[in-house]
């Protein structure tokens, strides 16, 4: 058995999730621009296109706008493995904060069923975690300097986020 090498629109968007019309729309603004079938003029997506399309929708749900996107994808300093390793820190980073936000969960839960006093202060830790959980991933605040050299923006979040992204680019660029 062979592998695939090309996928027509309707393939792709049902295999992906995405929609036709989302495809076509990559397509018009230059974002994803596939090879087009020289019989039929359809649009064709190869295997390049779709490890672009993954970077697409990652960055997408790690809160980039679609300029913004396109603006990292063409410049010099693009690898799909910074990608990666962003997203790989960005998912790390909320599986910690749901971690954090369960165990404060359990331990007023567990106060509660002994009917210990459970004081203002631990529903507003609680509080403060679901709304700091609800950030992730589709927000995302810019840095003033982020625009520049074609670097892909990082949150300014936290602290951890930057000093993660920082350890990602220099494993990247090893």
């Amino acid at each position: 058995m062979t592998e695939k090498t090309n996928w027509k629109v309707g393939e792709l968007a049902k295999q992906t999730g995405l929609s036709v019309r989302t495809l076509h729309y990559y397509d018009q603004i230059g974002l994803l621009v596939p090879s087009r079938n020289k019989g039929n003029g359809h649009r064709l997506y190869t295997g390049t296109d779709i490890v672009r399309l993954q970077q697409i929708v990652a960055l997408k749900h790690l809160g980039f706008s679609l300029d913004e996107i396109k603006e990292f994808l063409q410049s010099s300093v693009y690898s799909p493995g910074s990608v990666i390793n962003l997203h790989i820190g960005q998912l790390r980073e909320h599986i910690k904060s749901q971690q954090n936000l369960c165990r404060q969960l359990e331990i007023i839960a567990e106060s509660l069923l002994s009917q210990k006093e459970v004081t203002a202060e631990q529903f507003i830790e609680i509080t403060e975690a679901i709304k700091s959980s609800e950030k992730y991933p589709l927000s995302r605040e810019l840095d003033d300097g982020d625009k520049h050299s074609g670097e892909l923006p990082v949150k300014k979040k936290s602290r951890q986020t930057n000093q993660a992204w920082d350890e990602q680019q220099i494993y990247v660029m090893k």
